[in-house]
């Protein structure tokens, strides 16, 4: 079993079963264990299935069977304040929330799984990103 940090941009298309999304789901090694920083992740989520959900980007069955995937999904969670200080001193090469996830992936010592290219092309990461 390996352990693997899932980003919001990977997490909202692979409920909403994407075809990106499908792509990303591929990239999980079975077995292993997803990780997200507890409320954050959840916000950023939900957030985009709203947007989606507004501007008709997803129908109506697909945002529900979205919602129902999503509480479903199985995760292990770390406090956000856990890692707001390794965060923090990310901050000059990407987003703090980005480097929440970053973060949580080098504390765990394993990949994150991103749908975000700008953030799997940034500069000095210190973890390995899985991403399409």
């Amino acid at each position: 079993m390996s352990d693997l940090v899932l980003d919001a941009s990977a997490g909202i298309e692979m409920i909403a079963r994407t075809t990106f999304g499908i792509e990303l789901a591929a990239l999980v090694p079975d077995k292993s264990t997803l990780w997200v920083p507890d409320g954050l992740f959840d916000v950023e989520v939900l957030a985009v299935l709203r947007r989606w959900d507004l501007n008709a980007i997803l129908t109506n069955l697909e945002v529900e069977s979205a919602k129902l995937r999503f509480a479903d999904l199985r995760l292990r969670r770390a406090t956000v304040a856990s890692i707001t200080d390794r965060a923090w001193q990310l901050r000059a090469n990407i987003t703090f929330s980005d480097a929440c996830y970053v973060a949580l992936a080098e504390a765990l010592q394993c990949p994150l799984l991103t749908a975000d290219q700008r953030l799997a092309a940034a500069p000095n990461l210190p973890v390995p990103t899985l991403h399409r």
